[in-house]
């Protein structure tokens, strides 16, 4: 398989959660287990948190992480874009940093698919239950053979909707089109940073049902933390 690496965005400037990712989960800063998530995947090439925050930088490198200092960036792609062409990545694959419990299945799914279709940006599904397809905080995607045609926070019916996952892989390529392309209306308005290069690139999907617990709220840090003890 080619070379892929992992860059994980954090910022410390979250509007419902200011200082998110040094929050601690089992007395661990939630950065340093998203890094250790993605590294215990075992198919990346290299593991790298991209922020725009010193302290993280350095908390990040004193655990034996790599970490990149960047600007302020409207999105996280954007972020991940700036963190691969200044180390030159081929292949990436864009992790949030809340999400310190990512499924390393998902994870390689993802890694895979990249390396065989690299000319696509690749995500991630899982089964839309009843009762999140009216929720706007859950964004779906609806899928047909295999690649996404529309991201919704709306309320949506219909078989082909699924949870859209917020893991990314793209080629360093498709990273620096997307970022010299200018936010569109529908991604401001919706906060969904893949309705930028829905046109241009084709999104491939695939279909993982393993467990998620992204970190959004405060509240959501005591969900992981059971979440980790019902796991081990």
């Amino acid at each position: 398989m080619a070379l892929v690496s992992c860059v994980i965005p954090a910022r410390m400037g979250s509007s419902r959660f200011p200082g998110k990712p040094l929050a601690l989960i089992q007395g661990q800063p939630m950065i340093l287990r998203t890094l250790a998530r993605a590294r215990g995947a075992n198919c990346f090439d290299r593991v790298i948190c991209a922020t725009d925050s010193p302290e993280i930088v350095s908390r990040v490198r004193s655990a034996g992480f790599e970490a990149e200092l960047t600007p302020d960036f409207a999105t996280g792609s954007d972020r991940v874009a700036f963190v691969a062409s200044l180390l030159h990545l081929p292949l990436v694959v864009n992790l949030q940093g809340d999400e310190p419990v990512a499924s390393h299945t998902m994870l390689e799914q993802v890694a895979r698919t990249l390396a065989l279709d690299p000319g696509s940006w690749v995500t991630a599904s899982s089964p839309l239950e009843s009762d999140s397809a009216s929720n706007p905080h859950v964004v779906k995607v609806l899928v047909q053979d295999g690649f996404a045609q529309e991201f919704s926070r709306s309320p949506v019916t219909g078989s082909d909707w699924r949870v859209h996952r917020g893991v990314y892989g793209y080629s360093l390529e498709s990273l620096q089109e997307f970022s010299k392309l200018p936010q569109s209306q529908a991604e401001l308005a919706n906060s969904l940073e893949q309705l930028r290069i829905m046109g241009c690139r084709p999104i491939r999907v695939i279909n993982n049902s393993s467990p998620s617990f992204s970190v959004d709220v405060p509240g959501d840090i005591a969900l992981v933390e059971s979440f980790l003890l019902r796991s081990t």
